[in-house]
């Protein structure tokens, strides 16, 4: 019984049989974070694709000069219905428009772009300014998203804010024609 008990012992010891199991498990693992985290990218690239859409179709009358600026809450609301990936948009999207020097290529809005911060309770003012007759206007507008999964590791890279939420971010330049 002892014999043939090492003789077994012996075959498994000098068998190949197998051999590809342990370095495939070992890898296993990282492959399948990789291909997840390139179809988290994939969503997150393809929903900035849509916003970038959304703001130049809802920007488009206005670089076109056929009416002039909405309001706030109308330019919102023509953004949010344009874009279908979002739910909540409204309490998501910041919008600001301002004129831009073109002597000095400066703006008079010098606090930047205002993104939400879902985990305050402090409410955007509406950042919009007319501008003048043929003055160039930069209109920014930004969103914020969940990403798909919370360990993927170039979700991870990129900056969030407290509720762990990702800025989506479209400029978009026109110039008032009235």
């Amino acid at each position: 019984m002892v014999s043939k008990l090492y003789q077994w012992l012996r075959w498994v010891r000098r068998s190949e049989e197998g051999a590809v199991t342990i370095p495939a498990i070992m890898w296993l693992p990282f492959f399948v974070m990789i291909m997840a985290a390139s179809v988290d990218m994939s969503v997150l690239i393809i929903k900035q694709t849509l916003f970038d859409r959304g703001v130049d179709l809802s920007t488009r009358i206005l670089k076109l000069g056929i009416e002039s600026l909405p309001t706030h809450e109308q330019l919102k609301s023509s953004i949010c219905n344009n874009i279908a990936f979002v739910s909540n948009c409204m309490d998501r999207l910041a919008v600001e428009v301002f004129p831009i020097d073109t002597d000095t290529w400066t703006s008079t809005n010098a606090s930047g772009l205002v993104c939400t911060d879902s985990s305050s309770a402090v409410a955007l003012s509406p950042q919009i300014e007319r501008g003048g007759s043929e003055q160039l206007m930069m209109l920014r507008a930004c969103l914020k998203i969940d990403t798909m999964m919370a360990l993927d590791p170039f979700a991870l890279a990129l900056q969030r804010d407290a509720g762990g939420q990702v800025a989506l971010v479209s400029i978009t330049a026109f110039v008032n024609e009235q």
